[in-house]
């Protein structure tokens, strides 16, 4: 005996939607993943050619991590409104850095997992103090050595350069932006 699957009499057909039926639901639904950032918390700045200086400043510290992650994202989301696949994230070194600089690695990390790599410069003020304090992530220096609890304002930076085309996927500072974006979009919200 060979058992069908059918249809019940008593089932109705069920229209499908509209194309407006749907382009009204999806836009109903279609909430932004990350707010909007307030102004000036969100700056871009082209400094050359293809280079950019992408800041995110602050008055409410959370964690390095959140706040990092953020700028990434944005740098992700800018090289994608560019009709670019990739950037290259640009080191703000100085003498006497103790960070080794990167090498081309063909078998290291790819795409989004060198998130290591992506290390902005921060300032930051304190309570009580009227200048800033810069650290560098190459200094070899502790991060933040005050309490985080007192810090009033902050702002990190980061350098990038986007790219058309193939991703140069021997360069430890190359991001592919779509990969960077899909990781962080459930994991940053803009800082305050």
């Amino acid at each position: 005996m060979v058992a069908t699957i059918g249809t019940p009499a008593s089932a109705q057909p069920v229209a499908a939607p509209t194309p407006a039926q749907a382009s009204a639901a999806q836009a109903q639904n279609a909430l932004p993943m990350v707010p909007p950032a307030k102004p000036g918390v969100f700056t871009l700045q082209k400094t050359s050619g293809d280079r950019f200086r992408l800041v995110v400043a602050g008055h409410k510290f959370t964690t390095r991590e959140e706040i990092e992650k953020y700028l990434a994202y944005r740098a992700a989301e800018f090289t994608l409104e560019q009709k670019a696949r990739w950037f290259t994230f640009i080191e703000a070194r100085s003498k006497g850095g103790t960070v080794p600089i990167p090498g081309r690695d063909p078998s290291g990390k790819r795409y989004s997992f060198r998130m290591d790599n992506f290390r902005p410069i921060w300032r930051y003020k304190s309570t009580g103090s009227q200048s800033w304090t810069t650290w560098s992530p190459f200094s070899g220096a502790a991060f933040i050595t005050v309490d985080p609890k007192t810090i009033t304002d902050f702002e990190v930076s980061a350098d990038i350069a986007p790219h058309k085309g193939r991703m140069d996927g021997d360069d430890p500072l190359a991001f592919e932006a779509q990969a960077v974006s899909d990781l962080l979009i459930n994991q940053v919200s803009p800082p305050e």
